[in-house]
């Protein structure tokens, strides 16, 4: 189950990248445009907004999976093994209730912009496609941090602990 868990949070990774990638062209080619041209790309603010989202969702997982997140340890490194497991176990318990309702948030937010039909402002860009495939990313996230629970719980390991 973690090796199918991993694959799946690093093809969103890769996803992830290639979208960050194509960002960055599409905002070289604009900027050239505007700059000698005078031919600005429009609706580069949109495609901007809706590819970070996904470039953002994306990402959780794949930060999470390789430890690549934010971490304030001031007091952590300095607990006994036994606390850092709880503290672990605890904050896992509580990223999982919250990445579960936000999937589910994200998900419905896109099954009612497929019922109103809500689009962007410029490009009339649909915008129920990029809700759910968000609340993919989401879920990515979810499954990453089960995968943090397993390791924790089966394994006896926490995070930053030499001695475990």
């Amino acid at each position: 189950m973690r090796g199918f868990m991993k694959k799946f949070n690093a093809a969103l990774g890769a996803f992830s990248g290639g979208l960050l990638i194509l960002l960055m062209l599409m905002t070289v080619v604009d900027v050239v445009m505007r700059k000698w041209f005078n031919l600005p790309f429009s609706g580069s603010y949109e495609l901007t907004q809706l590819s970070l989202s996904l470039i953002v969702l994306f990402g959780f997982s794949y930060a999470n999976d390789f430890k690549e997140h934010v971490v304030i340890d001031i007091f952590y490194e300095k607990m006994p093994h036994g606390m850092k497991r709880f503290c672990s176990i605890l904050t896992t318990v509580i990223a999982l209730v919250m990445t579960a309702v936000l999937t589910f948030v994200v998900f419905r937010q896109g099954i009612r912009l497929m019922g109103t039909g809500g689009i962007t402002w410029s490009l009339k860009i649909p915008l129920w496609p990029f809700a759910l495939i968000g609340s993919v990313g989401f879920f990515g996230y979810f499954l990453s941090i089960i995968n943090d629970a397993l390791y924790t719980i089966k394994d006896g390991k926490v995070f930053g602990d030499e001695s475990s």
